[in-house]
């Protein structure tokens, strides 16, 4: 079944054949083709010359084509077909007649410029969704459009092995030399083409003799005149043998390097390697399969060898389609369909489009074709062009304006971020700022950390009393009273005076003997008498006393460190160790004043 979809709605339906199929919606049809042909990934083109009509080069068979105007400018042929006959050649006329038809046609195809259909193979290149080209025309315009054109050379040709003298070394150059054949290392396989011309071109000639190819343009004049060129090639051999003394061998002829009718095509091969990689898929790379898709285009499909590619790729595309659908084969042997979530019952009704036929007429005769072509799609080859072209730019501006909506969306997500991530540095900055400035207002009350300073007088004698409140008072001699805080941890590092003394609570008048510690032995030891006068040196015994109670004791340093912490005990040195009930100094200035260090807190100051 070939369902039959007119490009203009007036088209009426052809009586033949008779498995064509109208359709009731046939722009909604349309587009179902179109977008077919969007979503298939390796599409198969064989063209034929329907797509080169536009660009000023006449077709074949219509009623204006070349075969018709060749036999009204030359009445003693029977058919214009005569002169694209192997049979050209057999007589100076139909050979003069045919030289000056080719050099037509190649300034024709020279001039010309690439259609709309020829613009849609570029962009299915483009793409990435174009298999393979395989043209009838000989006109080479898709060459111009962008495609890569011509027919690969066989691994056979490349890889021949050729014959090379060896090396010989000093014992056997007497000897006679022998030649050994030597294989080169083969040649990387080179990129196939995607335009495949499969009746050959107007652009290059050869020489029927030695098979060398020219351009067809340095030749052009004699063409022209009706003569064909001899062969550069052969004419300088001719010459070199006459020089030496040798035979002739006749100098060539060339001809256009187009196919003929009732002749071997002399790149058949190639372009049956290509044709076969092309149905079968290829298994190097990353695996691609063969075409997906396949669109006939432009041509009445009379020549054997396209009818023949024609219809082995159509039931390439229908195998594929027919293997899916059976779905995959599960361990125990079960066919486990898995149908799509994205078709309706009503998609997977219909059979999926992969054959589509273009062109005026269908080819006959018609029995031939029957289950070939899924579509048969009739009218203009560029009008549809123009309708896929249309169809991709659409396609293309919406992933443009998605892909700019998503970029939009994601700056403004980014900016979002960067605004909540400010806005945190920012509130643990003033945070920092502010504990930080509380540490700066701390630290200038007079803590060590301080920067300001600070003089401290001398001290001197001072008599102590409890006082009524939690701390003790001292006095110094001036009847000034210090303030002394109040029993706190020694490890507190918070305080907020300067310079603080600590003395622990003790008896007023009585002098209390608690039972010794182990570890407070040396506080026991009879005391010697004091001095008679403040000024009197310390005993050595009392030194010794000293150095004796608390070896850490810098009694002898001349200042205190600033970061030194101000309540600790170890680090000022007093000479006692205990909490108060060990030794009681209220009664013995002299002996308080011996234990007393000498402090220098301002290099200024006044000397202890």
């Amino acid at each position: 079944m070939t369902v039959f979809l007119p490009l203009e709605a007036s088209s009426p339906v052809p009586h033949t054949p008779a498995f064509l199929v109208p359709t009731p919606q046939p722009a909604a049809h349309l587009q179902k083709v179109i977008k077919a042909i969007m979503k298939a990934r390796r599409i198969a083109v064989v063209c034929g010359a329907g797509i080169s009509v536009k660009a000023g080069i006449p077709d074949f068979r219509s009623s204006e084509g070349l075969f018709q105007s060749l036999k009204k400018d030359n009445p003693t042929l029977s058919s214009g077909r005569d002169l694209f006959d192997a049979s050209v050649f057999n007589s100076e006329g139909t050979t003069s007649m045919f030289c000056q038809m080719i050099a037509q046609l190649a300034e024709l195809s020279e001039v010309a410029l690439p259609t709309s259909f020829h613009h849609l193979l570029h962009a299915f290149d483009e793409r990435r969704r174009l298999l393979r080209v395989y043209t009838q025309n000989i006109d080479a315009l898709e060459q111009k459009c962008g495609l890569t054109f011509g027919v690969p050379e066989s691994d056979a040709k490349r890889n021949k092995p050729r014959l090379c003298k060896p090396k010989t070394d000093a014992s056997s150059e007497a000897g006679p030399s022998t030649v050994v054949e030597q294989n080169r290392l083969p040649t990387p396989p080179m990129e196939t083409p995607r335009c495949i011309p499969l009746h050959g071109t107007l652009q290059q000639m050869h020489c029927q003799t030695c098979t060398h190819s020219f351009p067809l343009r340095d030749h052009l004049p004699t063409l022209m005149e009706g003569k064909p060129p001899y062969c550069p090639e052969c004419t300088a051999l001719e010459e070199t043998r006459q020089l030496v003394g040798k035979r002739s061998r006749g100098v060539g002829k060339l001809r256009p390097s187009v196919v003929l009718y009732n002749e071997l095509h002399k790149d058949g091969e190639e372009v049956g390697d290509v044709v076969r990689r092309d149905l079968i898929g290829s298994s190097k790379g990353k695996g691609r399969s063969g075409a997906d898709l396949l669109l006939v285009v432009g041509t009445s499909l009379r020549v054997p060898g396209t009818k023949r590619i024609v219809r082995e790729f159509s039931k390439a595309v229908h195998s594929r389609d027919s293997a899916v659908s059976e779905g995959s084969t599960s361990v125990m042997g079960l066919a486990t369909p898995t149908p799509s979530p994205r078709r309706s019952p009503a998609d997977e009704e219909e059979p999926p489009i992969r054959a589509v036929y273009l062109n005026l007429d269908f080819p006959v005769p018609t029995r031939e074709w029957e289950g070939v072509f899924d579509v048969w799609i009739r009218g203009d080859a560029q009008e549809f062009a123009r309708l896929i072209l249309e169809e991709m730019d659409r396609e293309m501006r919406a992933k443009e304006e998605a892909a700019e909506k998503k970029r939009r969306r994601e700056e403004a997500a980014l900016a979002a971020k960067l605004e909540a991530h400010m806005n945190v540095s920012g509130e643990h900055h003033s945070g920092a700022v502010t504990t930080s400035g509380k540490k700066r207002k701390a630290a200038g009350d007079g803590q060590p950390g301080s920067t300001k300073k600070q003089r401290v007088a001398p001290l001197t004698p001072v008599s102590m009393k409890k006082p009524a409140g939690k701390g003790r008072k001292l006095k110094d001699g001036s009847g000034d009273v210090l303030p002394v805080p109040a029993k706190e941890n020694v490890q507190s590092s918070k305080s907020k005076s300067g310079l603080k003394i600590r003395i622990p609570p003790r008896p007023v008048v009585l002098i209390t003997t608690p039972v010794p510690k182990p570890r407070m032995s040396a506080l026991v030891t009879p005391t010697p008498s004091p001095p008679s006068s403040p000024l009197t040196p310390v005993p050595s015994s009392v030194s010794r006393h000293r150095s004796t109670l608390s070896p850490l004791s810098p009694i002898h340093s001349p200042s205190i460190s600033p970061s030194t912490k101000p309540h600790s005990q170890p680090s000022y040195g007093y000479g006692w160790g205990g909490h108060g009930d060990s030794l009681d100094l209220s009664d013995d200035d002299d002996c308080a004043e011996s234990y007393l260090p000498t402090l220098h807190c301002d290099p200024d100051g006044p000397a202890g």
